[in-house]
């Protein structure tokens, strides 16, 4: 471990003269490069100031007083450093900064960084942050919370403490208490860390113990349906209305990719004539605000004119009457039992299925795919698209052909 290096500097800023003609006093410390400096509330003859010396020459009031302060400045941020070491802590710009100020270590916690963080991270909904994004933040947050609580037996914790076991502990309350599967546990650790991130860049810990605990992702196959069981779904005769309702909107989503956010939104003013005079949908994506330009196909454009009268549709001026994603999901679990489908469906699953099934193995390219689903980068669209067996053979078929040609 490499030694810090600390310095105090005293400095007069000629450039920005108080009222009275003196030149305001200035404190820096530097500390392994990074520097924090704060005003003296002191003003200085800028004529008998000694930038070489950091004091004032004279013995007139005015120089003694700055003199003064200058060297009881000095002593305050030595014991500082001092009662830093003694009591453990890290040498932080953030722990020099917080003493010199007087603030107390208990207004520094891990509750009420969470929740700065996140009333300023609602303000960002609708325009720089999903809602969806910060919905997860709220959820994190009442998780860290619960796990406090129960593991601590308090209701918050100073930043201090955050280290490699508090990590190592919330990540098993979450998997033990809260029954979350390896990646969703993954997901909750990633939100908190952003927590720990915000308290390192103040400079109240020096670094977060995320990296050594090593949690990794798994990968795990997500379903989509192929186009034998996405035309067993379509073709079923479902008499339960609200099944039915589900069913369209799923096989909706199936046809246009769209996310379950950007469906319940869908009205009128996004369907419009493309270059080809045929209806597209052209639509803003909620979660990056990425525009998506899909066509609309005659099944999706059959669904929509199916509910062009349902008071739902009218009442929220929307095309489809979408529930909310609870129900969706639930009442997808129980079409794929009348489907004879073993796959989970959600609304994710419908994406996935017109990325690969609708679109992929029909021969469109990866890229206009991307483009379709509003994906920012491929790497995406891949997460979404699968290359199976049936596009690998549809591929290769004229290399099957040479080759058999040639045998």
């Amino acid at each position: 471990m490499r030694n810090s290096t600390f310095s105090i500097c005293f400095f007069a800023k000629k450039s920005k003269l108080l009222a009275n003609g003196k030149a305001p006093l200035f404190v820096r410390i530097t500390l392994n490069g990074s520097r924090w400096e704060t005003s003296l509330n002191i003003g200085v003859d800028k004529e008998k100031w000694d930038s070489k010396k950091e004091k004032s020459r004279g013995y007139d009031k005015n120089s003694n007083l700055v003199n003064e302060l200058i060297d009881a400045t000095r002593d305050k941020i030595y014991r500082i450093k001092l009662k830093i070491d003694q009591e453990e802590k890290p040498l932080t710009l953030g722990n020099l900064r917080y003493y010199y100020s007087g603030q107390r270590d208990n207004e520094r916690t891990i509750m009420k960084l969470f929740d700065n963080h996140n009333s300023f991270c609602e303000k960002k909904v609708g325009f720089q942050l999903a809602q969806a994004t910060y919905d997860r933040y709220l959820t994190c947050r009442k998780h860290f919370s619960d796990f406090l609580k129960k593991e601590y037996k308090t209701g918050d914790l100073p930043i201090s403490k955050i280290d490699k076991e508090l990590f190592e502990k919330f990540d098993l309350y979450l998997r033990s208490e809260k029954k979350c599967a390896n990646n969703t546990a993954i997901k909750y650790i990633r939100n908190f860390n952003k927590i720990v991130r915000i308290a390192i860049e103040k400079g109240w810990i020096p670094r977060s113990p995320y990296k050594e605990v090593r949690f990794r992702l798994e990968e795990i196959e997500k379903p989509y349906l192929t186009q034998e069981e996405l035309h067993s779904v379509q073709e079923k005769d479902i008499s339960i209305k609200r099944l039915e309702i589900v069913r369209d909107i799923f096989l909706f989503c199936c046809y246009t990719g769209l996310a379950f956010s950007d469906v319940k939104e869908l009205n009128e003013d996004n369907i419009q004539i493309g270059i080809d005079k045929k209806k597209w949908i052209s639509k803003h994506r909620k979660k990056t605000d990425v525009i998506s330009r899909i066509p609309l196909f005659k099944i999706p454009e059959n669904i929509i004119e199916k509910y062009k009268d349902s008071p739902l549709c009218i009442i929220r001026n929307v095309l489809l009457p979408v529930p909310s994603n609870q129900k969706m999901n639930g009442y997808l679990k129980e079409i794929a039992d009348i489907c004879g489908i073993k796959k989970i469906l959600t609304t994710h699953t419908a994406r996935r299925t017109f990325a690969t099934s609708v679109l992929l193995l029909e021969g469109v390219s990866m890229d206009i795919v991307s483009k379709i689903l509003g994906h920012k980068s491929l790497f995406m669209t891949r997460k979404y698209a699968k290359i199976d067996e049936i596009s690998i053979a549809k591929g290769t078929e004229i290399v099957r052909e040479k080759l058999q040609k040639t045998s």
